[in-house]
């Protein structure tokens, strides 16, 4: 029995005490150069521990800010390969070491039991110069990013990277058992039950506990899925899993690297593409909400003397207010006039009603024409003043949904 606790022992400190990323501050590279400047830090999380961080910024100010999250034996230098590619999109790079990684304090890697703390307090502080987050995590930080949304929902976090995640920690142990070793799978899982037992009682959760797939369908953000069939640690059907399970808007990439393998740059271009164009995305409806909430929405009167008589009738009173929204999609605002008009002309005719003035309400989908309007309003002004009083389109808020995701 005692040999089987010291085996049980052994096993759990392989977990969540891998082999530990060692470097120096020097290894970091420059602090400054043509291209960038980086501000070395510590933070303290929830206990008391430090956490070592490092923000490059471009020669751009940004207030985008891509955070990266590191495997569970990597540390700070696994994000140095993505500097030049990120900051040349004008955004800033944030990465950090865990605790129990890298030169940070503590001494165990749980796997984003507690790493999903530390995330929230370098959120905390980098929000306060940032206004959008992109979650970039790789295997075990790809974890915690999903853990992390699913339990705080931070509205800062705009979009996800997510190079490797596995959908539960047991699951992988033993698979790197069965890898490592002949003894059948049925023997492994009740060996797993030890195991998660004394990583209870070391460190305070159990190996199914960090599960990626129980509340993923919470996070409604964008994310970009990276896998490949060649991986010899996190298969790509668990990754698989987790993107047929996502609810946001999602692609999946597979690349022809193993696990552990430095990912090229054509894989970063990538990324970067989608991600600018989902950050754009997003800017744009912050956008329109900031205009609408300083533009009310007006009803006006549109006279009608300018119709042909031909196509009015006189069996009613010219008194009478007909109240008409359209509900179909304009994008330009000659089309939204000619709508109106012509949504007119077929109530006068079908329901024979004459006349003079028609109280409109129109429902705009389209938000992107206030630019428009603006650049040809002297150019407009001359075809409304051909009516009595003058035609102002109101406007409310975008209804848009978010658009399908993209292939490459």
């Amino acid at each position: 029995m005692k040999y089987f606790q010291n085996g049980i022992n052994q096993i759990c400190a392989q977990i969540i005490r891998p082999l530990r990323a060692e470097y120096q501050q020097y290894d970091l590279g420059p602090i400054q150069d043509q291209t960038y400047t980086r501000n070395d830090f510590d933070l303290v999380n929830h206990c008391q521990q430090r956490i070592k961080v490092s923000l490059f910024q471009g020669n751009v100010q940004s207030d985008i800010c891509i955070i990266y999250l590191h495997s569970a034996n990597g540390c700070r230098l696994e994000a140095l390969r993505y500097v030049n590619e990120i900051l040349n999109q004008n955004y800033m790079f944030l990465t950090f070491d865990f605790t129990g990684s890298g030169i940070s304090d503590g001494d165990q890697v749980t796997y984003g039991y507690r790493e999903i703390y530390d995330l929230q307090t370098v959120i905390t502080h980098i929000s306060q110069y940032a206004k959008a987050i992109v979650l970039w995590g790789r295997s075990m930080g790809s974890v915690v990013a999903l853990l992390y949304m699913q339990q705080f929902q931070n509205v800062f976090v705009k979009c996800l990277v997510l190079d490797s995640p596995f959908i539960c920690l047991q699951d992988i142990v033993v698979q790197m058992a069965s890898k490592k070793t002949k003894i059948p799978n049925f023997i492994l899982n009740s060996l797993s039950s030890y195991v998660s037992d004394e990583i209870k009682n070391q460190c305070g959760f159990t190996l199914n506990e960090i599960n990626c797939l129980n509340n993923i369908k919470v996070i409604k953000i964008p994310a970009f899925f990276i896998t490949s069939t060649i991986d010899s640690v996190v298969s790509n059907e668990q990754t698989e899993k987790l993107f047929n399970n996502y609810q946001g808007i999602k692609q999946i990439y597979y690349t022809n690297q193993d696990h552990n393998e430095t990912r090229d740059f054509a894989l970063v271009d990538k990324v970067m593409y989608w991600l600018n164009q989902q950050l754009q995305s997003v800017g744009q409806r912050i956008k329109q909400k900031i205009i609408f909430k300083d533009h009310p929405i007006p009803i006006k009167l549109i006279d009608l003397n300018s119709f042909n008589n031909k196509e009015r009738s006189s069996t009613f009173d010219d008194n009478r207010i007909i109240s008409i929204s359209p509900k179909q999609k304009i994008t330009n605002v000659q089309q939204r006039f000619q709508q109106v008009l012509q949504t007119q002309r077929s109530a006068f005719i079908e329901r024979s009603i004459s006349t003079n003035k028609m109280n409109i309400s129109v429902d705009a989908y389209d938000t992107n024409q206030i630019k428009l309007m603006n650049q040809n309003r002297y150019k407009q002004q001359n075809y409304y003043n051909q009516h009595t009083n003058p035609i102002t389109f109101s406007k409310v808020p975008n209804k848009t949904r978010d658009s399908s995701h993209h292939k490459y």
